[in-house]
């Protein structure tokens, strides 16, 4: 009778057909070195991946900060011009209002001088030329010699007792805003009798670079 287990006609296998497969574990140690490995260089691949993708985001997160900067800087800069070109617009349109009450402050006698109203004038104009003063408006400097940059020689007087090109006179007040011409100082100049234009006092602004709109 044939044995179900066996369905061949062979009947069970022999024992010289057995064979064993021997391992002292070596293999199956490389086995598992060998996908640590695999899998330290997958991580190594993906950390350095994460690290140039983070590098690159901090850089463009860099760049954007430098822009945004740089244009806030920018703004900051146009707004202040933009101040300043509109405050010496006003300041041009304001200096004839001041040498109106300079005149007649100047005109005044000291007894109008001293009464309530010439007061009240005389504290009009400091008030006012304290606010100006506040924003950077300064009067010309017009003691000593004559200087084309800030000042307009209109008119001229022999002086003997004199160094040739000294103010001796101011017609009518300069003003700069922070260091910036806004009305060179209209003044008369000392000269030396018989001395010609050519070698003697500038009559004008020539070299006077007054401050342009900005």
């Amino acid at each position: 009778m044939t044995d179900p287990r066996f369905p061949s006609d062979e009947g069970p296998p022999r024992a010289e057909d057995r064979f064993e497969v021997q391992d002292s574990g070596e293999t199956l140690e490389r086995a598992l070195e060998e996908e640590e490995r695999s899998a330290a260089t997958a991580s190594a691949d993906k950390l350095r991946a994460v690290q140039k993708e983070l590098d690159e985001l901090r850089d463009r997160h860099l760049r954007k900060l430098a822009e945004f900067e740089n244009m806030r800087k920018r703004s900051e800069r146009e707004k202040q011009d933009y101040f300043r070109h509109a405050l010496l617009q006003f300041a041009r349109d304001f200096l004839p209002i001041l040498d109106h009450l300079e005149l007649a402050m100047h005109h005044a006698t000291p007894t109008e001088r001293k009464s309530q109203f010439g007061q009240g004038v005389g504290m009009i104009r400091r008030q006012l030329m304290d606010l100006w003063k506040k924003y950077g408006l300064a009067e010309v400097e017009t003691a000593g010699t004559f200087d084309p940059n800030f000042h307009e020689a209109v008119a001229t007087e022999n002086a003997d007792d004199v160094v040739p090109q000294t103010v001796l006179d101011v017609l009518q007040k300069g003003y700069a805003l922070e260091g910036k011409l806004v009305r060179p100082a209209r003044v008369k100049v000392a000269i030396r009798e018989r001395q010609t234009p050519e070698a003697g006092v500038v009559t004008g602004p020539a070299d006077l670079e007054p401050a342009t709109e900005e």
